[in-house]
């Protein structure tokens, strides 16, 4: 019906809405941004591959907008006056177009189609009436779409949001979710295979636009009421033991998710498996497995960048073309076998954020996925006590197990070693070197073979190395070798000391020797030596200078060295496990442009 001033007229007849499974219902209530809305009216729009709803809604005050539902996310928008300048049907995916002195960037370009309509709306909306929709992000991952309908431009703006934060009530039983929906799902009609006849239990029905008939293979368009034949898979696939099985359900993160869909993707090194699960509050979610890695994704409406996603910074790891090459049960677009992508993973372990560019649907999805412990999804879905194999090798975004061990152990090897260099500096003030002796000891060659001694010094004040310097002026080319021992008077303990003094032109210093002993305790001391020397050496005067204290910089180091071994070698495994993961990737920051 349409309403002109206070006349109603009949105008056509509107096909009756699909039965889908979504909460929402005309006269559900909600909150955004601290302003009440209320749903007035309903439209279904379907384009070649997909399909979703627009809600007409009352924001008060005169205000009106839009809540679209789109693959479990939602936007909210209001029109908007601006020019439009240099927009229009031929613009891409991709595009940077100026809106008001800002940039946004072309995410979706679609032409839709209305196939069912219900409520209030604010427009003529008559059976078969379509649109040219290009959906934009803007700078700060605002919304806009721009719809073009016979030439005419028209612009609208907002957020994306989550169904949390839309606050709503007086929601919708969800039939084969909520125990106490008026039907289950698909209770009312029965659907079969057009091909083969065996029937086909749609599980995410409203929202899924394809699904795979498990008997014989063909792929089916699950948004016409005779599940129209629309393409067919290898039967070789309805072989394939999934490692989950389709309509398993189970919690993961707290969180119901129910597996639809199952898909085999490659590109031109390896394959790996993706398997769709869905919530009719929460959407979409994908559970991605590569040798035993797992991790959940999720579509991120409003993103646009690679580098940064929740204030952490990523790096582009890997970039291919990517092929569909097996598809099982359903999906909320036309899945096919054979469909191509390109693919961009960047990493910030344990997140993965990725770009899919499909040239045939002209656009560009983001989504941003999180590695989870494949034991949480073995629990979630087996419950047949079967078990997921596990990982093998490093993943992607797996996280480093020994970068956690490195940043367990960093803070208090840190504190560790901090204290040990204060304890260090501090032993240096109270280790000053004293002089305390000066004695000396004469050789003749009568003495070679013979003890000699010196006098006697005394050592007091706390247990320190004692350092003793042999000094002498030898004659040229001649040598005189001194071994013996500090012997204490009264206990008469000895330490082996040995004084090698020459006068070689090759080794001109030499007449000089020093011999540090750790550990002395007060007390007096004399040294007992024995000479060796050439008959060519008529004599020599030897001067021995004693100090007391000090510290040994070699127990520094083997202190440091003891303190760092177990942290070392936690970050040295570290790096080695980001070398392995990296060595999976075309953009190795490891390897130089000549390796």
């Amino acid at each position: 019906m349409v309403r002109k001033d206070f006349n109603v007229a009949t105008f056509g007849q509107m096909a009756e809405l699909p039965n889908d499974l979504s909460p929402l219902k005309l006269g559900t209530k909600g909150q955004w941004q601290g302003r009440a809305f209320t749903l007035l009216g309903r439209l279904r729009l379907h384009y070649g591959d997909g399909s979703w709803n627009e809600w007409y809604a009352d924001f008060g005050n005169g205000t009106f907008g839009w809540i679209a539902e789109v693959m479990g996310y939602y936007t909210i928008s209001f029109p908007q006056t601006v020019s439009l300048h240099g927009i229009d049907e031929r613009t891409a995916a991709g595009k940077m177009v100026a809106i008001q002195g800002e940039s946004w960037q072309v995410t979706d370009v679609k032409e839709a189609r209305c196939i069912a309509a219900e409520g209030e709306l604010p427009m003529i909306a008559p059976p078969g009436w379509s649109r040219l929709g290009l959906d934009l992000t803007g700078p700060k991952g605002q919304f806009g779409t721009i719809e073009i309908v016979e030439g005419e431009r028209a612009f609208f703006s907002g957020d994306y949001a989550q169904f949390d934060e839309l606050h709503l009530s007086e929601l919708r039983k969800v039939p084969g979710w909520d125990q106490d929906a008026e039907i289950t799902r698909r209770q009312s009609t029965a659907m079969s295979c057009p091909k083969c006849g065996a029937p086909v239990n749609l599980r995410a029905e409203g929202q899924t636009m394809s699904a795979v008939c498990g008997s014989c293979a063909s792929i089916l368009d699950a948004t016409t009421p005779d599940l129209k034949e629309i393409g067919n898979v290898s039967k070789n696939t309805l072989k394939l033991k999934l490692m989950l099985p389709i309509g398993a359900r189970g919690l993961l993160n707290n969180e119901l998710w129910e597996v639809v869909g199952f898909m085999r993707r490659k590109d031109k090194w390896c394959s790996w498996d993706e398997y769709l699960l869905f919530n009719p509050w929460l959407g979409f979610r994908f559970l991605v497995n590569f040798k035993g890695h797992w991790s959940i994704v999720s579509i991120l409406p409003g993103h646009h960048t690679g580098s940064v996603w929740n204030g952490e910074h990523f790096k582009l790891f890997a970039r291919e073309e990517v092929t569909t090459t097996d598809v099982l049960g359903e999906f909320y677009w036309r899945v096919k076998s054979g469909e191509r992508a390109t693919v961009s993973d960047h990493i910030a372990p344990p997140h993965v954020l990725s770009s899919e560019v499909m040239p045939g649907l002209n656009e560009i999805t983001w989504s941003g996925g999180e590695y989870i412990n494949h034991l949480e999804v073995q629990k979630a879905f087996l419950r047949d006590g079967s078990k997921l194999p596990a990982p093998v090798g490093p993943y992607l975004n797996e996280p480093n197990p020994h970068h956690h061990k490195w940043k367990d152990v960093r803070g208090k090897f840190v504190m560790l070693l901090l204290g040990f260099c204060i304890l260090q500096f501090l032993f240096m003030g109270w280790g000053v070197e004293k002089n305390i002796a000066q004695v000396q000891a004469s050789y003749e060659p009568a003495l070679n073979g013979q003890t000699i001694t010196t006098g006697t010094f005394k050592v007091t004040g706390h247990r320190a190395p004692l350092h003793i310097s042999a000094a002498s002026v030898l004659a040229q080319d001649t040598y005189l070798a001194l071994k013996g021992r500090l012997v204490e008077t009264t206990t008469k303990r000895g330490y082996d000391v040995i004084f090698p003094l020459t006068n070689y032109t090759t080794a001109p210093d030499d007449h000089v020797q020093n011999v540090t002993i750790t550990g002395i305790p007060a007390g007096e001391y004399y040294l007992a030596l024995t000479p060796d020397a050439p008959p060519a050496l008529a004599s020599a005067n030897v001067t021995f200078t004693v100090r007391h204290g000090g510290i040994f910089w070699s127990n520094f180091w083997l202190g440091i060295a003891g303190i760092s071994l177990w942290p070392v070698w936690t970050l040295l495994r570290a790096g080695s496990f980001e070398k392995r993961r990296w060595m999976e990737s075309d953009f190795n920051p490891y390897v130089s442009s000549d390796d």
